[in-house]
């Protein structure tokens, strides 16, 4: 399954089977922490079935989700890669399948060429991604960022990070401006909410209506 990785899929085989072989598996059950912000980063956390969420407790008490991962995907490579401790509190969402790949096993990949290149090349897109984001946060209304949230996610039926409250904590916003931001979304005509997820009417529409912020 490490083949489907994004982040590994330009491995060849024999990388593969040599990190299934050295790398142990965890099983873990919805809302278990599998890392904690901070915390030294020993392993590239490699998200098998089910979704990770990553999550920020703010000094004031707040928590900021700060996205959902689905599998199959690695996440929070930054932190093997620099050692600075893992850049959010990882939960997971559903049952999850994953395999813990030791930092020193992929260091050891990220130095041959080939490798190198793909991982700083997938790095890079999800830098651009976050400074997109990043944009969106500072400067977009409630209804445009949940307009855009919901675009992007590229389904007709969209499942909700924990309800309202957890799209809340992923834009930065509140439970009551989500609310009314779906509600507006609602009587235009482009969505359809339902309890935890949001079906998309007008996918054309909702996508002209993110980019009026």
């Amino acid at each position: 399954m490490l083949a489907d990785v994004p982040l590994l899929a330009t491995l060849p085989a024999a990388h593969l089977t040599h990190l299934a072989a050295v790398s142990p598996v965890r099983e873990v059950a919805p809302g278990e922490v599998v890392a904690t912000r901070g915390a030294p980063a020993r392993h590239l956390i490699v998200v098998e079935t089910g979704t990770l969420a990553a999550v920020h407790e703010t000094a004031g008490g707040h928590r900021r989700r700060l996205g959902d991962f689905p599998a199959p995907c690695a996440v929070d490579k930054a932190a093997v890669l620099d050692g600075g401790g893992h850049t959010a509190t990882w939960l997971a969402v559903t049952r999850s399948r994953l395999t813990l790949i030791p930092a020193a096993e992929f260091l050891a990949l990220v130095d041959v060429p080939a490798v190198r290149h793909h991982v700083l090349t997938h790095l890079a897109g999800q830098l651009r991604q976050t400074q997109e984001d990043l944009t969106l946060t500072s400067y977009a209304d409630a209804t445009t960022r949940v307009a855009t949230w919901l675009t992007r996610s590229a389904r007709s039926r969209v499942r909700l990070p924990g309800a309202q409250q957890g799209l809340a904590e992923t834009l930065g916003l509140t439970r009551v401006s989500v609310n009314r931001a779906l509600r507006t979304l609602t009587e235009e005509g482009l969505v359809l909410v339902e309890p935890g997820a949001v079906t998309i009417l007008a996918p054309e529409l909702l996508a002209i209506r993110a980019k009026r912020g």
